[in-house]
């Protein structure tokens, strides 16, 4: 039905939520509108329906419990904080209890001609907010392990890595360094996707392995992003289960990518809630096995506004703003389990897909079903009261 529509067209909006600092309810004069910390979940608001009206999201949305020390999601809920939505790092300071994992999304490695490895993005860390994120996070024994990204690598980088076993000795040591140096607890490696060929792939797991191996025996966490196993049509993708079991006893967890499902070439919903029990299906098809609590189902908390003309991710703030200045229906996409609004702009049609209280508590409970933790991307781009249903 969506699938007509052509590529998206805003650019991505950067501005930032409105979590409150302070415990106290906020009324607006003009509106019934509230924001920060309330004694009522969303559950006991109400609000967690198939049928959400556009007035009930623009008057909610900034308010969320008090009680952050209370978690639904059953094993790990690693959250996502980057330096370019900052109120993330608000998010995880005023309600750490809800997370298990928090990754700042900080950190680069590039190699160097010649050889050897720089580590960038030290710049950003920050060791006030990491001591806050700890106090907030007590109740969940919060741990902290930064993104690190292979940045800018090149194809004969990784050949010239795989070929070295001294060089892979250096990174790895490298790696376990950084984190000594920062005081974190461990890291969340982010490589699979910028390895740049199926050759190169193959010999991708026995990098991850060295690294992996040299993290956890000093007594640190290793988690591995990677990419669905699965795409639209049935594509298959670079991550398979063959990868996974070689790869399982090595890692602590691994953040499932389940997100993007549509494309600006093929518009559509995000992250279909049947595609990723699918993904997780295919890398472990046994449904009592205890690996399945190694994967972190990836949930967005941004959304995807498709026009005719193009296309752009949306945020929340924007997607609030979308909604007070248009006043849409609210509509259901029961195949994909996310909701959508339609509305019209000087340039054309626009439909948006963007998350709801109602299609994260299902991904929730799908994640509790399988057996899998959660990973956010990224608690910045959400709205403050999501944050009750993790």
């Amino acid at each position: 039905m969506l699938l007509r529509l052509g590529i998206f067209i805003s650019l991505l909006c950067l501005a930032s939520c409105t979590l409150s600092v302070s415990d106290k309810k906020k009324k607006n004069e003009n509106s019934k509108s509230e924001s920060g910390a309330v004694d009522k979940t969303v559950h006991e608001r109400g609000l967690v329906t198939e049928r959400p009206k556009w007035k009930e999201v623009v008057e909610n949305h900034a308010a969320y419990s008090r009680d952050t020390s209370h978690r639904n999601v059953h094993h790990m809920t690693l959250a996502y904080v980057t330096p370019w939505n900052n109120h993330g790092y608000d998010v995880v300071k005023m309600l750490g209890g809800k997370f298990t994992h928090v990754s700042p999304v900080w950190l680069q490695v590039r190699r160097e001609l010649g050889g050897g490895f720089t580590m960038h993005g030290e710049h950003d860390v920050d060791q006030g907010w990491l001591r806050e994120v700890r106090k907030a996070g007590v109740s969940s024994d919060v741990k902290i392990v930064p993104r690190l990204l292979f940045d800018g690598w090149q194809p004969t980088d990784f050949r010239e890595l795989f070929q070295s076993p001294g060089e892979r000795t250096q990174l790895a040591n490298d790696i376990v360094s950084l984190i000594k140096k920062h005081g974190v607890d461990g890291v969340v490696v982010e490589v699979w996707s910028q390895v740049p060929s199926a050759s190169l792939l193959q010999r991708t797991p026995g990098l991850i392995r060295e690294i992996a191996a040299a993290v956890r025996a000093a007594g640190y966490i290793f988690i591995l992003v990677i990419p669905p196993p699965v795409y639209q049509r049935n594509s298959p993708g670079s991550f398979s289960r063959q990868h996974f079991e070689e790869l399982v006893a090595e890692v602590d967890a691994f953040s499932l990518m389940t997100y993007d499902f549509s494309s600006f070439q093929n518009p559509g919903p995000n992250s279909p809630l049947w595609w990723m029990k699918d993904c997780v299906e295919r890398l472990i098809p046994d449904a009592n096995s205890p690996d399945r609590a190694k994967i972190l189902l990836g949930i967005n908390l941004y959304g995807l506004d498709h026009s005719v003309t193009g296309g752009s991710h949306i945020l929340g703030p924007q997607f609030v703003q979308t909604l007070s200045t248009y006043k849409p229906k609210i509509l259901f996409d029961s195949t994909a389990q996310e909701h959508y609004i339609e509305y019209k702009t000087k340039t054309g049609r626009h439909v948006c897909f963007y998350p709801t209280l109602y299609s994260l508590s299902a991904r929730v409970s799908l994640a509790n079903e399988l057996g899998t933790g959660v990973s956010l991307w990224e608690v910045g781009q959400g709205l403050d009261y999501f944050y009750d249903l993790f």
